[in-house]
């Protein structure tokens, strides 16, 4: 075997320069890769970088899907709204279950249902009350519980279990998957605040001023106050619109009635704040409802820009978006007082399916606008009056928010509140 020369050598590597120079150029990447790859390693962990990656296209894919998910989300909610409001509405079934939630609790006068969830073939409420020993339901109850200061019930409500609640007023706050969320207002402490996203919130105050206006007349509002712009409850029966100053002499002069007066403003400045505050303690028949943060109110519904509504101290994660497009109109313009809906008619049901508290099939058009009882057009039934508590229980302390220190408006009051359902 003949050794290679120098020459021949070097003739070789004059004729594959090229590959060659390839062969180590490669080489010297892939050093530098290795290199890299342990030094990244060291710093950041190949591991984490993986699922960082995978994170973030997980999240784009959310990102350019959301809006699809939105859509779909709002307008399966817009039926669910339609559904309920259809013929007598959710307000007399939430009534029904919300009697026999009080009969389940049977001589337990600490714990009452704040909040009732209508879904398809099932009930929920919530409990709140002073104590950790939340009792059971009545063994011959339909209600189960399911969780904490949580009971759920299936089926139909059982003929003659209980009378219906006539002293509550369930108005609904927004949609849960397919289920629909009434908040009593009723166990409310005394003042409401709606605030967050500007005009989410000032939507969803109106459609809460659209209920209220529907329930006046003998149905569980006495007297709908509403002390603010053109923009809630503009041109609805039932209401009467005056100044926040004008509002305020008249509560305090007036006769306190058998029933429920509710008024809507704007956050009051710090002195109409403390008026409001000592009317409210003095009088367990008002309620304030208020379009803005108020410090030291009781309950407060959070909004965000997606219509989202949350309370944590209620346990309250609900959309108002479906509820907001069903109830308002999409114009604000000023139109003749439409007939009256079905749903603002009170007939308590006796022994019916759950939810079905009118025969009628659900409408799958969306309303353009509400309709809100005309008391000269519109047949109603016997007024059921609202009974003055005599005992009322005291409130939970996850259900009372404390007023901060400090010049911004509040709704403490140093006077001594009288008895009212929810204060402690």
């Amino acid at each position: 075997m003949n050794t290679p020369s120098v020459s021949d050598l070097g003739r070789f590597l004059d004729t594959n320069r090229q590959t060659l120079l390839t062969v180590l150029t490669v080489l010297e990447l892939l050093i530098l890769l290795v290199v890299l790859l342990q030094w990244f390693d060291r710093r950041y962990g190949l591991r984490g970088a993986g699922r960082r990656i995978r994170r973030g296209i997980v999240g784009a894919a959310r990102d350019l899907a959301a809006p699809v998910v939105g859509f779909v989300r709002l307008r399966r909610g817009m039926g669910v709204v339609a559904e309920r409001f259809a013929g007598s509405g959710p307000v007399p079934s939430a009534r029904a279950w919300i009697g026999s939630a009080r009969s389940a609790l049977a001589e337990r006068s600490d714990f009452w249902p704040y909040l009732v969830l209508l879904g398809h073939g099932e009930v929920g409420v919530r409990l709140a009350g002073p104590g950790a020993d939340v009792p059971p339901p009545a063994a011959e109850s339909p209600w189960r519980v399911t969780a904490p200061r949580h009971w759920r019930a299936r089926g139909q409500l059982p003929p003659g279990s209980a009378p219906a609640a006539d002293d509550s007023l369930p108005i609904a706050v927004g949609v849960e998957g397919r289920t629909m969320v009434l908040l009593d207002f009723a166990r409310c402490p005394g003042i409401v605040s709606v605030h967050g996203a500007p005009t989410p919130a000032e939507r969803l105050v109106s459609a809460l001023v659209v209920q209220l206006a529907a329930l006046t007349s003998g149905h569980g509002v006495h007297r709908l106050i509403v002390a603010a712009e053109p923009g809630y409850g503009s041109g609805l029966v039932g209401t009467d619109r005056m100044p926040l100053s004008e509002a305020l002499t008249a509560l305090a002069t007036r006769l306190t009635p058998n029933g429920l007066t509710v008024l809507v403003c704007r956050r009051p400045d710090p002195q109409a704040a403390a008026q409001l505050a000592s009317l409210v303690a003095d009088d367990p028949g008002l309620l304030v409802v208020v379009a803005g943060y108020l410090p030291g109110s009781r309950w407060r519904l959070r909004v965000d820009l997606a219509g989202r509504v949350t309370a944590p101290e209620l346990l309250l994660d609900v959309d108002s978006a479906p509820l907001v497009r069903c109830l308002l109109p999409r114009r604000r313009a000023a139109l003749p007082a439409p007939p009256a809906p079905a749903w603002a008619e009170e007939e308590l049901p006796g022994s019916t399916a759950f939810g079905a508290a009118s025969s009628a099939p659900a409408e799958p058009a969306v309303p353009e606008s509400p309709r809100i009882p005309d008391p000269a057009t519109a047949t109603l039934p016997a007024a059921h009056r609202r009974p003055r508590p005599s005992d009322p229980p005291t409130a939970n302390d996850d259900l009372i928010e404390q007023a901060p220190d400090g010049q911004r408006p509040t709704a403490y009051s140093g006077v001594e509140s009288v008895g009212r359902t929810g204060d402690r």
